[in-house]
């Protein structure tokens, strides 16, 4: 799941397999409000991959990513960004 990821830090970013939803995982479970999601550290990663696993398993989300945060915790890529707003015209 990881590709080359160059942050320091990250929110793991799915969608939700029922509704099509972005959600984010919060520690616990997984919500559509990216103010409650949790900030993973690098050094953290391949823990929270078996846990976005253990979910795709369950079919609670599918295709999960972890997003590249700035220092400054927002969201860095305008990717990310387009899929946390919406799209826009």
């Amino acid at each position: 799941m990881a590709k080359k990821l160059k942050g320091d830090s990250f929110f793991l970013s799915a969608n939700d397999l029922k509704t099509g939803s972005v959600v984010y995982y919060n520690g616990d479970d997984w919500s559509e409000k990216v103010d409650k999601a949790k900030k993973i550290n690098r050094s953290e990663i391949e823990e929270y991959e078996n846990i976005a696993k253990k979910f795709e398993d369950e079919c609670i989300i599918i295709s999960p990513l972890f997003v590249e945060l700035n220092d400054d915790g927002t969201i860095k890529k305008l990717r990310d960004i387009i899929r946390k707003n919406g799209t826009t015209f």
